[in-house]
């Protein structure tokens, strides 16, 4: 009997295995492929951006940064939930041992790869394992990552036509309702004479006063007269502070009103601009999404070097380096190097 409960312990224990196996390898796939997708994106908006002004390249480039950023917040929590303080090591090192075996075709690699992610390919390929995890586990990032690129080319397309055209953040934003514009703070204006009357208190003269000399009474009543004086200057400054302060903030409350208007006409424009273009906007969309899907799941001859530029150890640094590290270029300085 004992010896029984052992092997139905030993079993679990096995089972547990691998049942963590196979969902640290399907965490570690997900998370290789979608890094391979946000990377070819990035890559591909940043080729919309290169003929194009400064100005207006910058705008571009700086959504490519934004897309790419949140792309890897989502995969970094996923990795960091799924291995905690080793999930940069983890993932360097499957993204090093995937890329060698895909290489060199190994079929070995392959197949408990499979086994383990619970993938179900037919043929055994590396070309269909990665079409397969696109088409099922992947779908929404990639119809996201090509709408984000057929807005972006449709933008410049208009920006083309029109010069007038909304700005790009504006344009990809369009359907968000704007903020409440902040109200005008109520400032109550103050009297200085009464302000300076309601501090001081009524004056009665002493018995000493009363009883004092001439001269001590005409001395009192100077004394009593400055200290007046004071407490109405006083009143006067806080009284233009306050007037100086309520002006500031209706000018800053006009400014923020002003600006709220400006982006709701301008937000207004990119609607209308974007309803005439909506079906050339899903059309590009559709074609953006079967390009990524054929540059994504091509194999690794044709597309490691664009994502995480070796294969092996090497993409295993530059991948693990890129999306923990955050060791990337700005807009302008891409924009230089180009």
């Amino acid at each position: 009997m004992k010896i029984l409960r052992l092997l139905t312990v030993s079993t679990y224990l096995m089972l547990f295995s691998a049942v963590m196996a196979a969902s640290d390898s399907s965490v570690l796939l997900n998370a290789y492929m979608r890094y391979a997708l946000a990377s070819e994106v990035q890559a591909q908006i940043d080729k919309l951006a290169e003929p194009l002004a400064e100005e207006s390249g910058e705008q571009i480039l700086d959504e490519s940064d934004a897309w790419f950023d949140r792309e890897l917040d989502k995969l970094r929590g996923a990795l960091d939930e799924q291995f905690g303080k080793d999930a940069q090591n983890t993932f360097g090192n499957f993204v090093a041992e995937y890329t060698s075996a895909e290489n060199n075709n190994d079929l070995e690699y392959l197949e408990k790869l499979i086994a383990d992610t619970e993938l179900k390919i037919e043929p055994l390929e590396y070309a269909v394992l990665r079409r397969t995890m696109l088409e099922s586990r992947l779908a929404e990032p990639f119809a996201e990552g090509g709408r984000l690129l057929s807005e972006i080319q449709t933008w410049i397309e208009q920006l083309k036509k029109n010069a007038q055209t909304p700005p790009l953040a504006i344009w990809l934003n369009r359907k968000q309702a704007p903020e409440p514009a902040v109200g005008k703070t109520e400032i109550k204006k103050i009297n200085p004479l009464a302000a300076a009357e309601a501090t001081m208190p009524e004056y009665s003269a002493s018995s000493e006063i009363q009883i004092a000399s001439p001269m001590e009474a005409f001395a009192q009543s100077r004394k009593m007269k400055r200290e007046r004086a004071l407490a109405d200057a006083h009143a006067g400054m806080q009284q233009m502070a306050m007037e100086r302060q309520a002006a500031e903030q209706e000018l800053a409350s006009r400014k923020v009103s002003e600006a709220h208007a400006d982006a709701e006409a301008m937000r207004a424009q990119a609607l209308k601009l974007a309803s005439v273009e909506e079906e050339a906007i899903v059309q590009r969309a559709n074609s953006w999404t079967s390009r990524l899907k054929g540059i994504v799941g091509a194999t690794i001859g044709a597309t490691t070097g664009a994502f995480t530029g070796g294969i092996g150890a090497d993409a295993g640094r530059r991948a693990a380096d890129s999306l923990f590290n955050l060791k990337r270029k700005s807009p302008r300085e891409r924009r230089r190097d180009d």
